[in-house]
């Protein structure tokens, strides 16, 4: 599973990098880059939560799995209506999210034991952080490319490098940094061509 998903994501941004390189598709790169770095959130992310919401459900299991399940599942649906519906209001919500993951990170790493025994008791509370603010950055960014994407890539490298040392929870942050980093990457692309394009654009036009 791993591998055909590794393959996927791999021919999803060789067609991006093919169609960037092309000047036929000038006018939807920017587009197209969105819609593929939302894309990717929507399928690992997805993916992530199918685990997380099994394992949480078979350990604790129960109502308390049930619980721990709607802790970050109603919070993120919420956060996510307003990124989409109100990407103006969610500007300061986006921003305090990222800064609430990369608060966790700072913590685990200077108390990388205390981390450890707090997620073995709790669960992997970065990884889901990381997972939750991706996908609402994700919904946000495409209607604020560039926001959006720097918050991304903030949110996707700072827990893993501030983490790499301890490497408690390592595996799982890193399967919810793979979303944030990807379509980080491609936001800002979509960015930055937009602004190209539409800078040739105007020269051409006086």
């Amino acid at each position: 599973m791993a591998v055909g998903l590794s393959l996927l994501i791999g021919v999803l941004v060789a067609f991006t990098l093919v169609l960037f390189a092309s000047r036929r598709w000038r006018v939807v790169r920017p587009r197209l880059l969105r819609r593929v770095g939302f894309a990717l959130t929507a399928v690992l992310g997805g993916i992530f939560a199918v685990f997380l919401v099994g394992d949480t459900l078979s350990d604790p299991g129960g109502w308390a799995g049930a619980g721990l399940v709607a802790a970050w599942a109603i919070p993120l649906v919420a956060v996510g209506l307003l990124a989409w519906l109100r990407p103006r209001a969610t500007t300061v919500v986006s921003v305090l999210l990222a800064v609430a993951v990369i608060s966790l990170s700072i913590w685990s790493a200077l108390d990388p034991s205390g981390w450890g025994r707090f997620e073995n008791h709790h669960g992997p509370i970065r990884a889901v952080a990381v997972f939750a603010v991706a996908v609402v950055l994700a919904l946000w960014g495409l209607h604020r490319t560039l926001g959006a994407g720097i918050l991304l890539l903030v949110t996707g490298l700072v827990p893993m490098v501030l983490s790499a040392a301890g490497r408690h929870g390592l595996v799982s942050l890193a399967a919810a940094s793979a979303a944030p980093v990807l379509t980080g990457l491609l936001y800002v692309a979509s960015a930055f061509t937009e602004r190209r394009t539409s800078h040739h654009s105007r020269g051409a036009s006086g």
